[in-house]
């Protein structure tokens, strides 16, 4: 993976492509960015998010074995918010420890995720981490400032959901 890379030529620098290119392009970039990666979990977050919303304006799309859908929200919300705390993921941080993320921690991230996707950051900053956390402590790299200045022009592709045309 792109740690290889980095251990081999610490210093070294995987070039951005520019615009939508950084959806689609052959080099490391492509082998090692996850653009595409990082808008489909902020829509998994806002799908999970939305749930029980979308049952309260649409009840016809749901089975609601008789409950009507104030009743069926509230079960959704109770059932979600329960389970976020429950479940987990777990990444190798850049020291190789372990480090383990609610999914609530997860969904609280979400616009982190609109600007995790370049491999010259570490995973640490990849999986949301702030800074002057325990978890970021162990961050080693970060993306060029030119990179990140173009990440945030292109922040608001993932802020609407809207990936640009070509």
């Amino acid at each position: 993976m792109v740690k290889f890379i980095f251990r081999k030529n610490p210093r070294s620098i995987i070039q951005m492509p520019s615009g939508v290119a950084i959806f689609q392009t052959l080099c490391p970039w492509e082998d090692y960015s996850t653009p595409s990666r990082d808008m489909r979990l902020i829509v998994a977050i806002n799908v999970l998010n939305d749930l029980s919303k979308k049952n309260m304006h649409h009840p016809e799309l749901f089975v609601l074995n008789g409950l009507n859908p104030e009743a069926a929200k509230s079960i959704i919300e109770q059932y979600h918010n329960k389970r976020i705390h429950e479940r987990s993921i777990r990444y190798t941080r850049t020291d190789g420890s372990p480090w383990e993320l609610s999914i609530a921690e997860v969904l609280i991230r979400r616009s982190n995720y609109e600007m995790a996707y370049n491999p010259n950051d570490c995973i640490e900053i990849r999986w949301g981490a702030e800074p002057d956390t325990e978890e970021y402590s162990t961050c080693r790299r970060q993306a060029p400032a030119e990179q990140c200045a173009k990440m945030e022009q292109y922040r608001v592709w993932f802020r609407e959901l809207r990936r640009p045309a070509q």
